[in-house]
């Protein structure tokens, strides 16, 4: 199958880009494992223009309703290999090739695992990376976040809504969120716990304990549920040496186009070397990419 354009992500970024490519009639194919991605899992999003709030996982759901309106193809349940350039043209693998003209990697970002013992195992089995999408689970059970940050700290007060029990661990010594999203935690009787070194966490067929160090003393706490939320990488294991990347391992890209080094490939959102991570920048970032790439088309 040839395309003009391939969107490489299903998040904000490449939707966006979507609907402008449908609106310029580029034939274009958009690529993801689902239409989750980081902002499916952010839990309440606020003043989201339009919106004075609403849950991540509906706000998808309104991106996706739109996107499958358009007159673009639409991959599901894809995994990109790797992008490879072909003459003047891409072959993006999926296990089949696709050919394309142009390419817009929107790939966003992958929650980043914390490696310690009992974390792969436990994956599905009390372990898990989205307080949004698996609070409802652990209704009336004790659990922790690993995570001091404001991601840490939303996830939190989302599980508050389910678990009588809820406590923060925070490697470092002082807080990272925000004060106001702080204060609502000790107000909703979060536990926080900072300086705390998370080694390994325990259990049989399921989660049941956590061992932290704090203070040189190793401590261990009751829990049925451990939600990691220690930030994300970039997802660009299937880009190869047709982009630079800067020393966060993200994309980057000229500022005011979204090109990378190789002419005809495109990125936007979370995944580029851009500073703000957001969900309306990576809108804007989303059809930035677009507009030149219908223009690179244009001249080719």
């Amino acid at each position: 199958m040839t395309y003009q354009l391939v969107i490489v992500g299903g998040g904000p970024a490449g939707i966006t880009a979507a609907i402008y490519a449908s609106r310029k009639r580029i034939k274009t194919a958009i690529l993801t494992k689902d239409f989750v991605g980081q902002t499916g899992r952010a839990g309440k999003i606020e003043n989201y223009p339009g919106e004075i709030s609403i849950d991540g996982a509906d706000l998808m759901k309104k991106y996706e309703e739109h996107v499958r309106s358009l007159d673009i193809d639409i991959m599901e349940e894809v995994t990109v290999s790797g992008i490879n350039k072909k003459g003047d043209n891409f072959i993006v693998d999926t296990g089949e090739n696709l050919e394309t003209s142009t390419v817009i990697i929107a790939s966003g970002r992958n929650p980043r695992p914390l490696k310690v013992p009992g974390e792969e195992f436990f994956l599905g089995r009390g372990v898990s990376y989205c307080a949004a999408r698996d609070g409802s689970s652990f209704k009336d059970k004790k659990v922790v976040v690993v995570g001091g940050g404001d991601s840490g700290f939303k996830a939190a007060l989302q599980l508050k809504e389910y678990c009588p029990e809820v406590s923060v661990l925070e490697f470092m010594p002082k807080l990272r969120a925000e004060e106001a999203s702080v204060e609502k935690a000790r107000e909703a009787g979060i536990e926080i716990v900072t300086g705390a070194r998370l080694k390994e966490i325990k259990g049989e067929e399921s989660v049941s304990s956590l061992v932290y160090q704090k203070d040189g003393e190793e401590n261990v706490i009751a829990a049925e549920g451990v939600f990691i939320e220690v930030g994300s990488t970039p997802a660009t294991s299937f880009v190869n040496d047709l982009v630079d990347f800067n020393d966060k391992g993200e994309i980057a890209v000229d500022p005011y186009t979204g090109k990378t080094k190789t002419e005809g490939l495109f990125a936007a959102g979370d995944v580029t070397d851009g500073r703000d991570k957001q969900i309306t920048v990576a809108c804007g970032e989303g059809v930035r990419a677009l507009v030149s790439a219908y223009n690179y088309l244009q001249n080719d």
